[in-house]
């Protein structure tokens, strides 16, 4: 947490002006990295890879697809989302699971 300083300025017990000092939240590297992050982010496809490999004219099949895995969490909210489908706006609600 950046610290901040308060000077108070006064004249025959009366406040006249108040100074306030901040540190700066993130030095010129930490905001260098999360401009690299968000730089990166911003190139990731839809699937999780970075674009410019996965769209590589050498990555071509390159990429192998496993078996699909059930997440069992999805399942659940997906199965109640079932029963409140004809339920007023069904695409307003929203669904969560908790483990046992």
């Amino acid at each position: 947490m950046p610290r901040e300083v308060h000077r108070h300025k006064y004249k025959d017990d009366r406040l006249i002006r108040t100074v306030v000092t901040r540190e700066v939240e993130w030095d010129d590297e930490q905001v260098a990295w999360m401009l690299a992050l968000t730089l990166y982010r911003s190139q990731l496809g839809p699937c999780g890879h970075y674009m410019p490999h996965a769209t590589a004219d050498d990555a071509e099949e390159r990429y192998v697809s496993p078996e699909p895995r059930r997440c069992h969490a999805c399942t659940a909210a997906g199965v109640r989302a079932e029963s409140y489908k004809d339920s007023p706006q069904p695409q307003a609600l929203l669904y969560h699971a908790e483990r046992r």
